[in-house]
């Protein structure tokens, strides 16, 4: 029998084996000969390729998680294995490689060098064979492989059982003052206020393991063995009946969202049926855990970076035949459940609802296509929905429940010149020994200030406020795009200043206004399941500077969860008191922000009503075809960076996306990239 079988690299090969199991192969996983892991994703007749084995007693994957992985693949032009394994665990990738090993032989008739090299690798038991080539040169070596003094075997490698934690070993503000470099000043800022952050959790995080080896030389970081105390599980509160089939919309605090969920796993057990639940961010699958684990036990299953690889590959299987709930990140997206009954998405509007390992796919869209073809329930989760899922509540696609607890917002004008306000001040001072969380926004860019004017400078074309760029050197519009190379104030001729400010400068600015104050904490972003007395936004603007149609929406959902941290009160300072963002959320008007961005939105051909693609090419020529064949609304421009033209076309119908890949056939040679953003 042939196997079409999907591989890690992106291709898709086709080998020969023997199937004497019952049931299809398609979803199981293989051995093939280039010392690799694939899974079969279909089958033929014929004889040609290498031969593979099959590692599982079990398939890896269901039907309707193949086809998932084929349509999602479809929809971001993506190759299929990408796919497949940027969202499996990585205890399922097995490589084989060569290894060298000590031979049962006496020694004593070889020279001093000799002897060396082989007690080196008795010592290790095992070593590669390039890196004892590097270590003793590769003429030695040779020589002791075919005297028989060393042996060379290959064998598959699974992945290690034991999992590395990295913590901060010194205070936030110290461990900032160490570093310059802005990508490690950005590790410091995400391991801040964790007990441990897995190695692999912060490789898919972006971040490189150099970066952690300096900061461990440097005494910033340690390292343990440990995994972090698990996260004190609050009371909850269970609804009565409030879930029910279809398609589900629950927003609110964290803890009301979980106990409503518990409720909906107890429906689901009782029937004999299972229940997957996935979170972009692993501290809420954490969460979710503590609260699940404690009312049903051991039939809570977990598969995320902290889980040990023996666990994951236990659960995985163990999922297959009988009922229970799965919670994890993307990783544990395409596990195939006994009876699924319902597809939850924790926090569907985090930034890391975008999976990077697997090309940028959006987890929102896979938890749909699994909820349809596998007749699950799905429900969406969340502080606060996304703009593109409100619309579906808008037309009666999606129930809506809201579990929020309202309280006050007060938005207070803050100068360009100021960190801290006076009102704010004054807030502080009367919040002593109170939890209080000031928060200062990392995303966006600096608006710019002309101190004599004391007044933000505007683009002259469009009206917008203007972006200070430091890499550039440069002043410009994120709206229209016009730039300005000159710095000084087209009114008044003043130097023109950058408004903007990190955590650093705000808890300097706290400790010399009111003193150290152990209760409060500082962060750049709001974290959902965490609760405070109250909450402080201590400036907000730069997200409004995002050169994105969705930067308003950034913004509100931000402000959002930032409420939801606060018991009593929300405090946001802005120097543009007036923007429509701040004005609902005071006024406790968040349904209008949704209402107002959908019509904008619509009139101005934008998602979730058009959906958008880049065609990154060499041939500005081609903007033509495009502009002719594919879709009329087109934007053209040249990237100096990356020395290409960017066509950006927008779309209606999903059956376009036929004709980008036409395109992408048909100019293969003169196309670099193209990325879609189908949802």
């Amino acid at each position: 029998m042939l196997f079409r079988v999907l591989l890690p690299n992106g291709r898709t090969g086709l080998y020969r084996g023997s199937w004497e199991r019952e049931g299809s192969p398609l979803g199981w996983r293989v051995l093939v000969p280039e010392g690799t892991t694939g899974v079969v994703a279909g089958v033929s007749e014929g004889t040609a390729g290498g031969e593979v084995s099959f590692p599982d007693e079990a398939p890896l994957l269901g039907s309707a998680q193949i086809s998932v992985v084929e349509e999602v693949a479809g929809d971001y032009f993506l190759p299929r294995g990408r796919v497949l394994f940027g969202l499996l665990p990585s205890v399922f990738l097995w490589k084989r490689r060569k290894l060298i090993r000590p031979a049962l032989r006496e020694t004593s008739s070889l020279d001093p060098r000799s002897r060396e090299i082989v007690e080196y690798v008795r010592r290790r038991r095992q070593v590669s064979p390039e890196g004892l080539r590097r270590k003793f040169g590769s003429g030695v070596v040779r020589l002791l492989l075919r005297k028989g003094f060393l042996i060379e075997e290959s064998e598959w490698v699974i992945p290690r059982v034991e999992v590395r934690y990295y913590r901060l070993k010194v205070p936030l503000s110290s461990a900032l003052r160490k570093v310059r470099s802005q990508r490690r000043r950005r590790l410091i800022l995400f391991l801040s206020g964790r007990e441990g952050v897995s190695e692999e959790e912060l490789l898919e995080g972006g971040f490189r393991r150099e970066e952690l080896r300096d900061l461990l030389r440097r005494g910033i970081l340690e390292l343990t063995h440990e995994p972090p105390r698990p996260i004190p599980g609050k009371g909850v509160e269970v609804s009565e009946g409030r879930l029910r089939r279809g398609r589900t919309l629950l927003w609110g605090n964290l803890q009301a969202v979980l106990g409503a969920l518990k409720e909906l796993c107890a429906r689901n057990l009782s029937e004999g049926r299972s229940t997957l639940l996935i979170a972009p961010e692993l501290k809420d699958a954490e969460r979710a855990v503590q609260v699940l684990r404690g009312e049903f036990g051991n039939r809570v299953h977990e598969i995320h970076s902290r889980v040990p690889p023996k666990r994951i590959f236990s659960s995985w299987f163990s999922l297959q035949r009988e009922a229970g709930v799965l919670v994890g990140t993307y990783t544990a997206a395409l596990c195939p459940l006994k009876n699924l009954s319902s597809v939850i998405l924790l926090n569907e509007s985090s930034p890391a609802v975008k999976v990077r390992s697997a090309g940028g796919v959006d987890l929102r869209r896979i938890a749909f296509l699994l909820s349809r073809k596998t007749g699950a329930d799905l429900l969406f989760a969340t502080p606060s929905p996304s703009v593109a899922t409100y619309l579906l509540v808008r037309d009666g696609r999606m129930e809506e429940i809201d579990l929020r607890r309202p309280h006050p917002v007060r938005v207070i004008a803050r100068k360009p010149s100021e960190i801290l306000t006076s009102v704010l001040l004054e807030k502080l001072t009367r919040f002593r020994g109170k939890e209080i969380l000031l928060l200062v926004p990392k995303q966006g860019y600096s608006y710019v200030f002309c101190p004599r004017c004391e007044d933000l400078v505007q683009c002259p074309v469009c009206g917008t406020f203007m972006t200070y760029s430091r890499r550039r050197e440069e002043v410009y519009c994120t709206a229209c795009g016009h730039r300005q190379e000159n710095l000084r104030c087209a009114d008044c001729e003043g130097d023109l200043e950058e408004l903007g400010f990190g955590v650093e400068k705000v808890i300097a600015a706290v400790e010399e206004a009111v003193g150290p104050a152990e209760s409060f904490s500082f962060s750049t972003y709001p974290d959902w399941g965490e609760e405070f007395d109250a909450t402080v936004v201590v400036s907000a603007d730069s997200l409004l500077s995002l050169p994105t149609y969705r930067a308003k929406e950034e913004l509100f959902l931000y402000l959002n969860r930032a409420v939801l941290c606060a018991r009593e009160e929300t405090l946001v300072q802005t120097v543009l008191p007036e923007e429509e963002v701040f004005r609902l959320l005071a006024e406790g008007r968040e349904r209008d922000f949704y209402l107002r961005e959908l019509e904008s939105r619509e009139r101005e051909k934008l998602p979730p009503f058009w959906k958008l693609a880049l065609v990154k090419t060499s041939r500005r020529d081609l903007a033509g075809y495009v502009s002719k064949v594919i879709s009329p609304h087109i934007r053209v421009s040249y990237s100096v960076r990356e020395k290409c033209y960017h066509i950006l076309l927008r779309f209606r119908e999903r059956r376009t996306l036929r004709k980008i890949a036409q395109l992408r056939r048909r100019f293969g040679r003169d196309i670099i990239e193209v990325r879609v953003d189908p949802l």
